[in-house]
């Protein structure tokens, strides 16, 4: 049975906190769960990539933050964040705390999780829409398929750089790889990619503003984008691919997409 929404707990006179993934932007790619419990909240702290249109359907009578952060500019720092959920949850209100995708995908839910157990808070974790596959499905290419994809990795485009990375390895991954907040970063990393052995014409995708009227995709490869050939065409959100799987878009070298069958340009395929 789906949770009927915000409710306080008597006995402790303690509000409750719901960490809501929102999905990658438009409000229609809410879950029925999450709608339901947004319709219900006192207070609402959500993020910087959703769209304005959230507010909409925000209830009248909540209390609501943005507490959005995006590079370079942070409305409050993840400990304030923190602190806000505390001190409403405290003050017996229910608080959702809405979250661009999903929670636990590079959203910093774990940091919010931990500040919650440790003050004896009670919460609620409600899954969102990834932008991890939201945006392939709306730039029209899987993660995975038959013959070019069976794994996925996702690399954080702000660390990735700075950690004892084995690019040997990830260059010789066999799989589709997704690179978040990773845009300004992208040159580099193709070019460490490709210094490790990847091939040069390996498709990649720029995907901006997922689920929203104003999506832009941009597909180029390895080599062009180790040459800043992609670039940011709005201010919204972007997520990088890189991978085979990313010709689905430009329809190119497939014999049968729904037979699972790939040209022998691409890599074979299983029957």
């Amino acid at each position: 049975m789906l949770n009927e929404g915000a409710r306080t707990d008597i006995s402790t006179g303690k509000g409750k906190v719901y960490l809501v993934g929102a999905g990658p932007g438009n409000p229609e790619d809410l879950t029925l769960r999450a709608y339901r419990i947004l319709s219900k909240a006192e207070v609402v702290l959500y993020d910087a990539l959703l769209d304005p249109s959230f507010l909409g359907i925000f209830p009248e009578r909540a209390i609501v933050h943005y507490v959005g952060k995006r590079s370079g500019a942070h409305s409050a720092t993840q400990e304030e964040i923190n602190e806000l959920l505390l001190s409403y949850s405290l003050q017996g209100k229910n608080v959702v705390r809405l979250k661009g995708g999903d929670p636990f995908v590079f959203g910093r839910g774990g940091e919010e999780l931990i500040a919650l157990i440790d003050h004896n808070i009670e919460y609620e974790i409600v899954p969102g829409v990834s932008s991890l596959n939201a945006g392939s499905s709306f730039a029209g290419f899987p993660l995975t398929h038959r013959g070019l994809s069976r794994q996925v990795l996702i690399m954080d485009g702000h660390t990735v750089l700075n950690e004892k990375t084995d690019w040997a390895w990830f260059a010789r991954f066999q799989g589709t790889i997704a690179l978040f907040m990773g845009t300004s970063s992208l040159p580099k990393i193709a070019a460490l990619l490709l210094e490790h052995g990847a091939d040069a014409d390996l498709p990649v995708a720029l995907v901006e503003n997922a689920s929203l009227e104003n999506c832009n995709v941009q597909i180029s490869t390895l080599k062009e984008a180790s040459i800043s050939a992609l670039e940011k065409k709005t201010k919204g959100p972007g997520i990088i691919y890189i991978g085979k799987v990313v010709r689905f878009s430009e329809n190119k070298g497939l014999e049968s997409v729904s037979s699972g069958r790939i040209s022998p340009t691409i890599g074979g395929g299983e029957k």
